[in-house]
């Protein structure tokens, strides 16, 4: 055990394995070694998380030939890991500090394992309905929300939260009750309090758009969702307050959003009712009265 964890550490083994197609090596214990990768997800070593870490352990379970060295109770073991304490729960709540990078990537490889399960349909209905309830509890709980960090490499918490709340959307046992429950959590990170500067708000756009474009939920539903992008601006005055500039922010995030998603969706001939009803949203977001647009006419 202790040359697997000196393994998962070690830069020049790990650039082995990318270089043999991700393959894991034949005489290594596939499962420890996984759990190994995953514990020090939270490096602040951006190539050994970024590119190292974070695509092996990838791989490991998306590529057929790997993911037949897990059996389906190791594959929940390391997705029931990844949501505990220690990962996607570690240091829940702090801001500005290098805890995020655990939390963030925890979340990246449960993403990643759902979506092999698109096609190898292994996990239990329990433990997918497990995962979204710490993902939907995750989404409301986690404050940092940086993207690029100077010197540390990728936090982006909210768009792997998208990417993986995506995955969630797409799971064979998926109702309903289960993808509104996806559109909720997106429209609260499409509408946080803070600037969300590296293109948040196409990862939660695409999430959005899958819904809607794979008809999955119903036009009445969707239309009535659309109201809770309308964001109401606090006033600006000299002195103001951090919340009035945080509405400004949130209904910043909002107009990029659904700009995001109205483009996806015309580009796409997809949902073409929602079109209308995403420009009158953002009409209402508009910070310029209109009679400032007549004058610079």
């Amino acid at each position: 055990m202790h040359d697997i964890i000196e393994q998962a550490q070690d830069k020049v083994f790990l650039r082995s394995i990318v270089e043999n197609n991700y393959r894991l090596p034949a005489d290594i214990d596939a499962h420890a070694f996984a759990k190994a990768l995953l514990d020090n997800l939270g490096t602040l070593d951006a190539e050994l998380r970024d590119e190292l870490l974070y695509l092996i352990l990838a791989h490991a379970f998306i590529d057929d030939e790997n993911a037949q060295r897990f059996s389906t109770a190791q594959v929940e073991d390391v997705l029931l890991t990844s949501i505990d304490e220690q990962h996607l729960f570690y240091g829940i709540g702090e801001t500005e500090t290098d805890s995020v990078f655990m939390r963030s990537f925890s979340n990246l490889i449960v993403a990643a394992i759902l979506f092999a399960d698109r096609k190898q349909q292994r996990l239990s209905e329990q433990v997918v309905r497990q995962l979204q309830e710490a993902l939907l509890h995750y989404t409301r709980e986690e404050r940092d929300w940086r993207g690029y960090v100077q010197g540390k490499g990728w936090a982006h918490a909210a768009a792997h939260l998208a990417d993986t709340l995506d995955e969630i959307a797409q799971s064979r046992y998926a109702t309903t009750a289960d993808r509104e429950a996806v559109l909720e959590a997106l429209a609260h990170l499409a509408k946080l309090p803070v600037p969300l500067s590296y293109e948040e708000d196409e990862r939660l756009a695409f999430g959005a758009y899958g819904i809607i474009a794979r008809q999955q939920q119903a036009e009445p539903f969707v239309k009535n969702w659309l109201h809770a992008f309308i964001v109401v601006r606090e006033e600006t005055v000299p002195g103001g307050t951090e919340a009035d500039v945080a509405s400004w922010v949130s209904a910043a995030n909002a107009k990029n959003f659904l700009r995001s998603l109205y483009f996806r969706l015309l580009w796409s001939s997809k949902a073409a009712f929602l079109l209308e009803p995403i420009l009158n949203i953002l009409k209402k977001l508009d910070p310029l009265p209109s009679d400032w647009a007549a004058n610079a006419e």
